[in-house]
């Protein structure tokens, strides 16, 4: 009979603690055409609805463009004081406290952040964002402040029991289940090396950080030998570009994340994994001591990092197995150079390969594909990047036509998959989580369609050493359909 109770009281708490939290309304009408808001009272039914967690666009798709939204809320004011609101939006918005209109930032735009103040009294207040988007970028934040609350979101951080508690959504289970299904059938009794890639994540999103932990589930569910983020974990994307308190939160929310997975990370740095922070530069020492260097020691020897460099290898213990990891950012966002490996660099590959022996396997990863079918490869190039994306290439043939054993070169960045050969020289491009437009997409290019929050979308790598096969397997978005076959 105790026991009934204490379950019967755990749950009123719980309802209690539910009912303490605001909750946000909102309403979708997709395909709105204009460049402006439009009145939302003519709209009729819309085409989505449903309850989120914050005033923002976490709980929307992240594919849609052309829409027009309404987010609705309530505001418990413990005390009468004056509040300071900020809504930054992309495109336009209006913002209503109990339906006096209190912000206007109309039209199709980029970020811009307004701010207002308003006397409230105690009690409950209706908070209300009328919001669209015209096209490609999108972003919605609002925060509120008084002269007793710091600055914040309408609802903060999730705390550590509720992060537990999120990584056990449903939907996780059965699509990890049914790619560890088609990987346990491939793999018979023969010897693997596996490992899945979180690519092209984008953290600036409030909680796509989350993605990061689900990659650690999959990786204990493959029994993986090390994890690899591929990049573009954010830290260079609007707010965390203006605000240092916020891209402090992204970098804590990864790394809390990654540090969920008792193995070794690769990471190879990606070109929103720059600046933040009042666009602060962080350099690459600063991204080798955060992503970089908690593994060396858990490696045991093994993970070999250049010294103020983001590139390096990892040494797979006794299964004669090498991975090497680059930086195709070249020197970053000082001079301006994106998608670039740099001279020294290359010199140091060179050097690296003309040391390693034959009989080890070798796949070279980067967050920027050097191979034509890189998104970016030839629409975003100087004719002096490109003739260095053509050296990396070239050194991995001549490496294989010397006896060398390169299974693959994988890459994230594109937000497509593709896989090709050239010259002998497997190359793989992993979709990971980020958007794509038809019109950015090149001819041979696919990408799996999916909601953001019903999903997983991460490739795992598993590689036969002694038959030479590689096999990629999709765990989430596209399965089975997206998986990738190929010998080396």
């Amino acid at each position: 009979m105790m026991r009934k109770l204490s379950f019967a009281f755990a749950a009123l708490l719980l309802l209690a603690a539910c009912k303490s939290v605001p909750r946000v309304e909102y309403q979708v009408w997709l395909d709105w055409p204009e460049r402006y808001l439009p009145d939302f009272s003519t709209l009729g039914e819309p085409d989505v609805a449903g309850i989120g967690d914050n005033l923002d666009l976490d709980d929307l798709d992240d594919t849609w463009n052309h829409y027009c939204a309404l987010f609705k809320t309530t505001l418990d004011v413990k005390n009468e004081e004056e509040y300071a609101f900020i809504l930054t939006t992309d495109d336009g918005s209006r913002f209503y406290i109990d339906g006096e209109l209190l912000i206007v930032n109309d039209g199709a735009h980029g970020p811009i952040e307004k701010k207002v103040s308003k006397v409230l009294t105690k009690g409950r207040h209706e908070l209300k964002i009328e919001f669209f988007d015209f096209d490609k970028g999108q972003t919605m934040v609002f925060r509120y402040s008084t002269p007793t609350i710091a600055e914040r979101e309408l609802r903060k951080d999730l705390s550590e029991e509720q992060d537990r508690i999120t990584d056990r959504h449903p939907y996780l289970r059965p699509q990890i289940r049914e790619a560890l299904a088609r990987y346990k059938a491939w793999k018979g009794d023969d010897e693997t090396v596996v490992y899945p890639i979180l690519t092209d994540v984008h953290t600036a999103g409030r909680f796509s950080y989350k993605h990061i932990g689900y990659g650690v589930r999959v990786a204990k569910a493959f029994k993986a030998d090390f994890m690899a983020n591929l990049g573009d974990i954010g830290l260079n994307a609007y707010p965390a570009t203006v605000d240092s308190e916020y891209a402090q939160q992204i970098l804590r929310n990864v790394r809390s994340q990654m540090d969920k997975y008792d193995g070794v990370w690769i990471y190879a740095p990606g070109n929103h994994d720059w600046d933040a922070g009042e666009g602060k530069y962080l350099s690459e020492e600063f991204l080798t001591d955060f992503f970089q260097k908690p593994w060396e020691e858990r490696a045991g020897g093994n993970l070999h990092l250049t010294p103020g460099k983001t590139y390096g290898y990892y040494d797979i213990p006794a299964k004669d197995f090498r991975i090497i990891f680059l930086n195709s950012q070249g020197t970053g966002t000082r001079d301006g150079y994106y998608y670039i490996f740099d001279e020294a660099q290359l010199e140091w590959l060179q050097a690296l390969l003309d040391g390693t022996p034959h009989d080890m396997t070798v796949i070279v990863t980067a967050h920027y594909m050097p191979h034509v079918s890189g998104r970016w490869t030839t629409t975003n190039s100087t004719m002096h990047r490109y003739d260095l994306n053509e050296r990396l290439m070239g050194m991995l043939t001549a490496f294989k036509e010397r006896g060398g054993s390169v299974a693959a070169m994988i890459t994230g960045d594109s937000h497509t998959n593709y896989y090709d050969c050239y010259n002998g020289v497997n190359y793989f491009i992993s979709q990971g989580y980020g958007w794509c437009t038809p019109e950015l997409m090149l001819p041979g290019q696919t990408h799996a369609n999916f909601k953001y929050q019903e999903s997983l979308c991460i490739d795992v790598v598993a590689v036969k050493p002694a038959k030479r096969e590689v096999h990629t397997f999709r765990v989430g978005a596209g399965g089975a359909d997206f998986d990738c076959q190929f010998r080396y």
